[in-house]
C-alpha cells in the first residue's frame, strides 16, 4: 500500500511540476498585443502607370488604411491623385486638356512621378468609389484613368 501511495504521490507532483511549467513565466497578451483585427489592417495596391492606362492590382480594398504601390511603366513623367466620387473614371469634369478637380473631393495624390520611378502613396479610405487618374495636360483624355473601389 505504501508503495502504491508514493508512487501516486510522485505522479502527482510530476503532474503539477508539469502545469507549473507551462503555465508560468508566459504573460498573457494584452489587448494592444493583440493581433490586428482585419479591419486595422494596411491593404497594399499595385498601380502601374503606363501611357493610355493606369491599372490597380487589386482593383478594390477594405476600408482603412491603403497603401498604393506606384510604377511609372510609361516613357512620360506621370502623376497619381485619388479621388471620392461617385462619377465613372471616364466621366470626370474636364478643363481643357485636364481634370477639373475643383469641384471634386481629391483624397491625395503624387505629382512628377519620373521614369521607372516607383513612389507609394499611404492613404486611409472610407468605402466607397473612387478614380485614379493620371491628370498631366492630355494623359486623362488619353485613358489614364482606373475605378478603384473600398468596401
Amino acid at each position: 500500500m505504501r508503495a502504491q501511495r508514493r508512487t501516486l504521490i510522485a505522479a502527482m507532483i510530476g503532474a503539477a511540476v508539469s502545469i507549473t511549467a507551462c503555465t508560468t513565466g508566459v504573460p498573457a497578451p494584452t489587448a494592444s498585443e493583440a493581433p490586428a483585427s482585419p479591419s486595422n489592417a494596411t491593404h497594399s495596391v499595385g498601380v502601374q502607370l503606363i501611357e493610355g492606362r493606369i491599372t490597380a492590382d487589386p482593383a478594390a480594398a477594405s476600408a482603412g488604411p491603403v497603401t498604393f504601390s506606384i510604377k511609372n511603366m510609361g516613357m512620360a513623367v506621370h502623376e497619381f491623385v485619388v479621388i471620392s466620387t461617385d462619377l465613372k473614371a471616364d466621366a470626370l469634369p474636364m478643363a481643357g486638356d485636364v481634370v477639373d478637380e475643383s469641384g471634386l473631393t481629391v483624397i491625395d495624390e503624387v505629382e512628377n512621378i519620373p521614369l521607372r520611378a516607383t513612389p507609394t502613396l499611404d492613404v486611409d479610405l472610407r468605402a466607397g468609389h473612387y478614380v485614379l487618374i493620371c491628370n498631366i495636360e492630355d494623359h486623362y483624355a488619353a485613358g489614364m484613368h482606373a475605378d478603384f473601389v473600398v468596401r
